[in-house]
């Protein structure tokens, strides 16, 4: 009986630190995903907008030539010019623009803010509850032992006639007592790895 609790016992150590696994959770969720991307997009809208503030420069050149051969040489005309154009005013509208754009950014960022936030709870409540758990399977483990070690003493005292039989049948209460809570100490254990599991996305065992 011993052997076959002590299989059913979770009990290992998590293959990653606490904050090793609120990384993760954060990297691999398709919402924090979407919730990052959404704000790089505002903030390079943000960037494009402020470009208007700057000044615009515009090269340009022309080559003519006149003749009445199929490839004109006798008059030959060409012209380069630059042109550089300063916004200054244009009814507030680039203003309006600029401040709608970091207004949609500063949402986008409180976004993914709260979103990642929420993660974080998620995991660290998620791997507190497994490694209490875990620490419950450990002292159930050993309850089940103990509980072991008194029977065999007192059935070793009830045949050598030290002890009587409502003793015995206590010892055997208590070690399927200790049994049992392993079982249900095994299941929270089980558990509790599921729901870290299911928010990082994959098996850690």
């Amino acid at each position: 009986m011993d052997a076959e609790f002590r299989d059913t016992l979770p009990g290992a150590a998590l293959p990653l630190s606490e904050e090793q696994a609120i990384t993760e959770a954060i990297e691999a969720s398709p919402q924090a995903t979407a919730a990052r991307a959404a704000e790089r997009a505002s903030e390079a809208l943000v960037r494009s907008t402020t470009g208007s503030y700057l000044p615009s420069v515009d090269l340009f050149g022309q080559v003519s030539a006149f003749d009445d051969k199929l490839f004109p040489s006798a008059i030959t005309r060409s012209s380069i010019g630059v042109s550089v154009s300063l916004p200054i005013w244009d009814h507030g509208q680039r203003e309006l623009t600029l401040s709608r754009a970091k207004t949609a950014r500063d949402i986008s960022r409180a976004l993914r803010n709260d979103l990642e936030l929420a993660l974080r709870r998620d995991v660290v409540q998620a791997y507190e509850a497994y490694e209490t758990a875990r620490a419950a399977a450990v002292l159930a483990e050993q309850a089940v032992t103990v509980a072991q070690e008194n029977l065999r003493v007192q059935t070793e005292r009830y045949r050598a006639g030290a002890t009587t039989i409502i003793d015995l049948i206590t010892a055997q209460v208590n070690l399927s007592a200790a049994e049992a809570g392993l079982v249900q100490a095994n299941y929270g254990t089980r558990l509790a790895l599921s729901g870290l599991e299911a928010i990082l996305g994959r098996r850690l065992f």
